[in-house]
């Protein structure tokens, strides 16, 4: 070998490269997913009876690729109480993903949510809110979780 592919051969680096375009995208849901386990969650509320606490709605999180379900319950679906969700159950434990699917819903599109966001960005994580193209794993989760 000459020395240009002796050093490419020893690299760590050119190693992991070649090591990650040969995995292939996680099956789920009769499609391809093009992301990674943690990189994407699918939210919303759903209304549930309410509680002794005066909780009457969960913020329902959803791990896209592999269907994990994480809740938050609160008394009303505002802005803030989607940023407590967020952070309590999802940024803290599994780290911040890439991106977070939602429905639009007037929670997910306020103010204080693109304060949050830019907040974020600013630290060096960004978090892009998108509108569900298929929500499939989320409806699962949030028809088991309604009372019938």
């Amino acid at each position: 070998m000459d020395s240009i592919s002796q050093v490419i051969h020893d690299c760590e680096t050119c190693a992991a490269i070649k090591q990650a375009r040969r995995v292939k995208p996680l099956w789920y849901g009769r499609r391809w997913s093009k992301y990674k386990y943690g990189e994407a969650w699918q939210i919303d509320y759903i209304t549930l009876p309410q509680t002794h606490q005066g909780k009457r709605y969960v913020l329902t999180m959803v791990e896209a690729t592999t269907g994990w379900l994480e809740t938050y319950p609160v008394p009303h679906t505002t802005a803030r109480n989607t940023i407590l969700g967020l952070e309590k159950q999802i940024l803290w434990r599994y780290g911040t993903p890439e991106r977070i699917e939602s429905d639009n819903g007037t929670h997910f599109k306020s103010s204080l949510i693109n304060t949050w966001l830019e907040n974020m960005a600013l630290s060096g994580c960004t978090i892009f809110f998108i509108m569900h193209q298929q929500p499939g794993k989320l409806n699962d989760a949030m028809a088991c979780l309604k009372p019938p």
